[in-house]
């Protein structure tokens, strides 16, 4: 998997022999802090994490720095507070992290999910927002100027922010878990040798995208229930042919947000329709 400057990467740091490193309430202080300074001097962008007993998600859009110098100077020292703070040395971290790149709107938002779930999972809350440590809170309070850019989220759920709101809040109540070997595959970032050149070009094959109203008639193949579609109407005859026409869009690389413009429903409601069983 190639790295680039712009793409977004869920990011996991587990403790050196799955040894607690945040046990306390300080080291968790402390590492926020040292996020949101690593942040200003590096240029990421933060759009979620939780940090758990052993390890911690992160969900972050690089820029000019790549990953791997981000993970290094976030983990060295913290490292370094660490063991000053125990009177230690050694290995704080696992020597490699594990970073994937997140591809569409569709699986960050469930990505997000998973993240702020990991306490729920372990058992020790049963709800994502009555856990503190993590990005939740961000969200459900809508703080835009802060060390989480909650607006990227929001947006794909509503672009009115109180729908945005409750959408998100309805989203991350839901009572299911999202599994954890959907977000947790193998693909590592970071290494040299997947760090791409802005400047550099790669053989392509040119593929002509299909527009989302050809896509549409495909899966329709009638006039009526084409226009119907279109239109926005909510008869249930017509869900197997948004679902259809949804993942085929998916499969194309259209964002929610254009397919659901395009046949004038919410990004929310594109995102249950993937996920809603017919």
């Amino acid at each position: 998997m190639v790295e680039y400057s712009g793409g977004v990467y869920h990011l996991i740091q587990r403790g050196n022999n799955r040894e607690f490193i945040f046990e306390h309430k300080e080291e968790k202080v402390y590492f926020l802090e040292l996020v949101r300074e690593c942040q200003q001097i590096m240029g990421f962008e933060c759009y979620g994490y939780v940090i758990m007993g052993n390890h911690y998600h992160m969900i972050i859009r690089r820029h000019a720095v790549p990953v791997r110098d981000i993970m290094h100077r976030i983990n060295t020292q913290f490292s370094r507070y660490f063991n000053q703070k125990n009177k230690r040395t050694g290995h704080v971290f696992e020597n490699r992290y594990k970073g994937l790149l997140v591809n569409d709107d569709r699986y960050l938002l469930s990505l997000l999910r998973y993240v702020h779930q990991n306490p729920v999972c372990a058992k020790i809350c049963y709800k994502v927002k009555d856990y503190f440590w993590s990005s939740d809170h961000y969200y459900r309070e809508n703080k835009t100027r802060d060390l989480v850019g909650v607006d990227l989220i929001l947006d794909i759920f509503s672009e009115d922010r109180m729908n945005a709101l409750k959408a998100y809040c309805d989203f991350m109540d839901e009572n299911k878990l999202e599994a954890k070997t959907t977000f947790e595959g193998v693909d590592i970032v970071g290494k040299k040798e997947n760090i791409k050149s802005e400047t550099a070009k790669e053989p392509c094959k040119i593929k002509i995208q299909r527009t989302l109203d050809e896509l549409l008639k495909e899966v329709t193949m009638d006039h009526v229930i084409y226009e119907a579609i279109k239109s926005g109407s909510r008869k249930r005859n017509l869900s197997a042919y948004k679902k259809e026409y949804i993942n085929l869009a998916m499969k194309e690389n259209y964002t929610m947000r254009a397919i659901g413009e395009n046949i004038s429903v919410s990004e929310v409601a594109i995102y249950l329709m993937c996920h809603k069983d017919l």
